[in-house]
Order: structure tokens, then C-alpha cells, then sequence
């Protein structure tokens, strides 16, 4: 019943959204289709307000499917939002600061997360960008908050090439455990990211090796 209502929501929300008059310097219409995997779609729908804070929201719908078949095993519906703290945009610096919450209907999970972004120009040839995010989620299953997570990670990209090196450190449970990983990225266009990381946590025996490919579009 809940899944129905937030569907029908969602898809209200997409057709107001769609067809809304604005000037397009605005941008109000937030519309970005993601795949995640082979196996994972997603669409992001919102609206973001022209104001200070910029504040955003809307719904991520998405459908993941089985390997073989192609057979949907489930469509996650989740209510997004998000508030910038802080913007400075100069020819050789950005940076963002924002606070975001996320809150699935279907779990009955949420997420309050604070994030933190910075590029500047180091060299004529590279840049450099750090990212930090702070994030509690609570858990439906569990009915109560988790703990602190906390990810560091720091970037250096060639900017006529869009290839990029990264290492990055986070901690999960309240500090509980670690883990650190080392990661290179090719943007092949404005739409399309490979990457490849390499992750470990401390407390764990094995490292985690990905390859992935992602596709976003935003309109």
C-alpha cells in the first residue's frame, strides 16, 4: 500500500516538475537517470529553488534486476533533500558545503549526512579536490541510530584528461572500525566514469577490489 502511494507520489511530483515554467538559468527541474550496475537503474526527480540556500528534494526511483533475465527483484523509492550551508565559486577555487537527508518509506531508514567539497587549481596541468562526509543512519530494522560515519578522501585530477588519482580513509560504528582505499578515474565525456578502487578495512582479512562504469545524465 505504502509502495502505491509513493509511487503514484512520485510520479505526480515528476509531472509538476516537467511542467513547470521557469528561466532556464534556474535550473529548477532536477533530472538525472544513473546506472549504478548492470543490474541497477536509477532516476533522480526534484526541484531546486532559486534562493540562497539553493534548497532541493524529490524522489530517487529505481529498479534492480536479477543478472540472468533481466527479472525485477525490487524498486527502491527513496525521498531526498538537501540544503547549501555554504558556496564560493572563483576561477581557481570552489568550494561547497551542504547538509542532506534521505529517508526510505519502505525500510523506514533515514540518513542526515554533511558534506563538505573543495577543488582548487594546484598546477596548470593538475587540480585537486577534497571531500569530507559525516553522516547518521538510523535503522528501521533496529529502530534506532547506528552510529557516526566518516569519510575523508582527496583527489588529484588532470584536468585535459580527466584522469584522476585518489585515496581515501573512513571510519564506520562510531569509530569502531577503519578502512582505506586507493582508487584511479577516467571521465570519458561529460556522462560516463570508469573507475577502479582498491579498499580495506582493518578489521578485515580480505581486500576489495571494483571495477566499475557509471552513466549520469543531468538536465
Amino acid at each position: 500500500m505504502n509502495r502505491h502511494l509513493l509511487a503514484a507520489a512520485g510520479a505526480a511530483f515528476a509531472f509538476v516538475a516537467m511542467s513547470g515554467i521557469a528561466r532556464s538559468d534556474e535550473r529548477p527541474l532536477i533530472w538525472q537517470p544513473i546506472k549504478n550496475s548492470n543490474t541497477s537503474y536509477a532516476v533522480k526527480l526534484g526541484l531546486r529553488l532559486p534562493t540562497r540556500l539553493e534548497p532541493e528534494a524529490g524522489f530517487n526511483l529505481g529498479v534492480n534486476t536479477t543478472e540472468k533475465g533481466g527479472r525485477v527483484v525490487d524498486t527502491p523509492l527513496v525521498f531526498w533533500s538537501r540544503i547549501k550551508a555554504a558556496s564560493i565559486t572563483r576561477p581557481a577555487y570552489e568550494m561547497s558545503r551542504d547538509i542532506g537527508v534521505n529517508l526510505d518509506g519502505m525500510a523506514g531508514s533515514a540518513t542526515i549526512s554533511m558534506n563538505y567539497y573543495e577543488k582548487q587549481i594546484a598546477t596548470p596541468s593538475f587540480n585537486v579536490e577534497r571531500h569530507s562526509t559525516y553522516s547518521m543512519h538510523y535503522s528501521g530494522e533496529q529502530g534506532d541510530w547506528t552510529g557516526l560515519e566518516a569519510s575523508q578522501s582527496i583527489k588529484l585530477r588532470r584536468a585535459a584528461t580527466g584522469t584522476a588519482f585518489s585515496a581515501s580513509a573512513n571510519s564506520a560504528g562510531g569509530f569502531n572500525t577503519f578502512g582505506a582505499g586507493l582508487g584511479i578515474e577516467q571521465k570519458l565525456g561529460e556522462n560516463i566514469t570508469l573507475s577502479g578502487n582498491v579498499n580495506r578495512r582493518f578489521s578485515d582479512a580480505d581486500t576489495v577490489a571494483s571495477v566499475n562504469a557509471n552513466y549520469s545524465f543531468r538536465w
